[in-house]
């Protein structure tokens, strides 16, 4: 019987040895896809004097990555791209996510811990279950989307060691909490951050820099990986107003003075980094604070044309880490 895509149900679990699944799964919220891409990495053999055509085939390096996009209710998912989880999340115990200084099988403070996924379809009509399964999975890089009359969501990707094929899955319940809804809150920035008023969207995008290409003679799989060079990038889009010329059109040009134009390198060698980028986010009982520290801005643009809608400024650039590196926590009220 063919499967339909809206029986398909998705959980994780951090793993305590790299590459053994996990035993014990969590139910991911509102996914809207989710993907293994597996290769064999198959090696041909020829010689002379067989002909045309190959003649055999042997077992290469298996390599695999996987990709998934969700809506967000809370960010725990998160610590296996940053990062381990601590509190408690209540107002005065937020959970705070932590940058990682290594990949560890463990949830201890400092350590990414790889983790197991599981996508079970189980189509009405069908007896059997369908079960697609990965293993040694380590997050790599994700984007954080919001804008208005929007729910905020995740999309991110991650690196396999091995995937795999069952007809049992482990159980499933439904995940009942609430989204984060994009019209609450504020968004602030500067050395002292104050809010900025009138912004439509924004994006938070990460990349660990995972050295994940980790193979020896003795296995076709790879090694847990190791960390590499972290980035997170910051792109805004907001009403423009007079008022932005001294905060985010200044910081650009580098240049305090008006008009303002580029910097000449000759008072200052590159940009303020003491400047502060904040998403505090309001949804119903739910609280967030998407957080970095030494944000410099790279590339600004306003758009004007004949349709007569509001001017829009779109900055973006990049943060030297997170705030106090713990760019992310959350609670309910």
């Amino acid at each position: 019987m063919s499967q339909s895509q809206q029986y398909t149900k998705c959980q994780y679990g951090g793993e305590t040895t790299y590459g053994t699944e996990t035993s014990s799964y969590t139910e991911l919220f509102k996914v809207q896809s989710v993907n293994f891409n597996s290769n064999n990495g198959l090696i041909q053999s020829r010689g002379l004097g067989e002909g045309f055509n190959v003649k055999n085939a042997y077992y290469g390096p298996f390599a695999s990555t996987g990709s998934i996009s969700q809506e967000v209710n809370d960010f725990t998912f998160l610590r296996h791209w940053i990062g381990a989880v601590s509190g408690s999340g209540t107002a005065i115990s937020p959970y705070v996510l932590t940058e990682a200084s290594r990949v560890a099988v463990n949830s201890s403070a400092g350590s990414l811990q790889p983790f197991s996924i599981e996508k079970m379809n189980d189509t009405e009509g069908d007896s059997t279950k369908s079960v697609e399964y990965a293993k040694g999975c380590v997050g790599t890089d994700f984007t954080l989307s919001a804008q208005i009359g929007q729910l905020l969501t995740f999309s991110g990707n991650f690196i396999i060691q091995k995937t795999g094929y069952r007809s049992t899955s482990e159980t499933y319940t439904q995940a009942s909490s609430d989204a984060y809804v994009m019209q609450g809150g504020s968004y602030k920035y500067g050395a002292t951050p104050t809010a900025l008023s009138g912004v439509q969207s924004f994006e938070i995008s990460y990349i660990n820099g995972l050295v994940s290409n980790r193979r020896s003679l003795d296995t076709r799989f790879i090694k847990m990986p190791l960390l590499g060079q972290r980035a997170y990038g910051i792109r805004v889009s907001i009403e423009m107003a007079t008022s932005l010329a001294s905060t985010i059109i200044s910081d650009f040009y580098g240049d305090a003075s008006n008009p303002y134009e580029p910097n000449e390198g000759s008072t200052s060698s590159g940009p303020t980094t003491s400047l502060e980028f904040k998403a505090e986010l309001v949804s119903g009982s739910k609280r967030a604070y998407l957080q970095f520290d030494d944000f410099v801005i790279e590339s600004i643009s306003i758009s004007d044309g004949l349709n007569g809608g509001l001017r829009i400024l779109n900055f973006e650039g990049f943060a030297f880490s997170g705030l106090g590196n713990e760019p992310i926590q959350w609670w309910e009220v």
